[in-house]
């Protein structure tokens, strides 16, 4: 029995990869693997593991339709992030992507290993299906960012004030509790100072905030038990937009679920429009998107979601977990310096289009 993907593509075997995907397709059979493509954490195509597009010969009548080719996504090195990322991310493949309506990658099997934190994520490649990924350094259509709120309003609907929290899923974490909590509790300021002086580009446009660091990350907390608060839903976690992708009809799906939390929807939005537009599109046409998603969200049965100055304010204060968290934390080999500073320039100005500490601070 498998218990763990190997940390060198060159030891991928046929009967590892049929072990794996038996789990959720039973009979299949992988006679031979070719692997076509390796992406690097680091490379600018991965950000926190590593992918590996293979080929498969399945043994005569054992494909069970499954495709020829697709993709690993795995850690061919020492752990690039916290291993409780990649855990969240298998238990997503594992045990809800099955019920998700929205665009996401197909999943033909997942593995991990609690010991080393080694994982595995068998999908599929979404390259197949023509699909694009957009980052923050290209232009997305309004009508594609429509595309893309919709999925988000269609997996927050579904889950809006589940009672499975209390059940099932009571094992997603918060955004104060389990999960990366602890780990950006206690170590987000060190990490993204250390940022900040080594990146002189990060220190600049943070200092157009005139808002120092200690006050960001206790502003972070103040919102971060603000999204805590019911009506809580299931979260992607981390919607920016280099981690969706774009397929026929303006239609968006969402990738990299490490992140995946129970929290307010303000999460996932926000971080979805500050980053996937850029700055003079975000300013003019943020407030009929968030209109737009909360129309959505009646459409998909949520009988009360959020008044529009509700739903603003909120918005106004969520940014911060995206400047902060989201990409002052970020290493810059993770997706190198364009993609870095492109999303730390558009993060830190909707801080200040939006006043983001005055609004938090107002909660006082």
């Amino acid at each position: 029995m498998v218990t763990r993907f190997p940390s060198s593509v060159s030891q991928l075997t046929p009967e590892l990869l049929t072990s794996v995907m038996a789990e959720l397709h039973p009979g299949v059979k992988v006679d031979a693997c070719e692997i076509v493509r390796t992406m690097k954490c680091g490379d600018g195509f991965a950000s926190t593991a590593d992918r590996v597009i293979l080929r498969l010969q399945y043994a005569p009548g054992h494909d069970v339709g499954l495709p020829e080719q697709v993709m690993l996504k795995t850690m061919l090195r020492s752990p690039h992030a916290p291993r409780v990322m990649y855990e969240n991310e298998v238990a997503f493949y594992r045990d809800l992507r099955s019920e998700m309506t929205i665009e996401v990658p197909q999943s033909y099997g997942s593995l991990y290993d609690a010991e080393s934190g080694q994982f595995g994520v068998i999908m599929e490649d979404l390259g197949l299906r023509g699909a694009r990924f957009p980052n923050a350094t290209t232009q997305v259509s309004l009508d594609e960012m429509r595309g893309l709120v919709t999925t988000l309003a269609t997996l927050h609907a579904h889950y809006w004030q589940s009672p499975r929290f209390k059940a099932d899923l009571k094992w997603v974490a918060t955004p104060c509790s389990r999960g990366m909590y602890t780990f950006f509790h206690d170590y987000g300021l060190e990490l993204v100072s250390a940022q900040v002086d080594q990146n002189p580009y990060k220190a600049e446009l943070i200092s157009r905030l005139k808002v120092e660091l200690p006050e960001i990350f206790a502003a972070l907390w103040k919102v971060q038990a603000i999204l805590d608060r019911e009506p809580t839903t299931l979260l992607h976690g981390d919607p920016h937009i280099g981690n969706t992708y774009l397929v026929a009809d303006e239609k968006g799906g969402l990738l990299d679920w490490q992140l995946m939390v129970r929290g307010r929807w303000a999460h996932d939005l926000t971080y979805l429009l500050i980053t996937g537009l850029d700055i003079e599109a975000r300013r003019q046409n943020e407030r009929e998107l968030i209109n737009f998603y909360l129309g959505e969200l009646r459409a998909r049965g949520v009988a009360a979601p959020p008044t529009p100055d509700e739903a603003w304010e909120l918005h106004r204060k969520t940014v911060v977990w995206g400047l902060f968290i989201g990409w002052l934390i970020c290493p810059t080999e993770n997706y190198g310096q364009r993609i870095t500073e492109a999303n730390v320039a558009r993060t830190v100005q909707a801080a200040i289009d939006l006043d983001t500490f005055a609004a938090i601070d107002a909660d006082d």
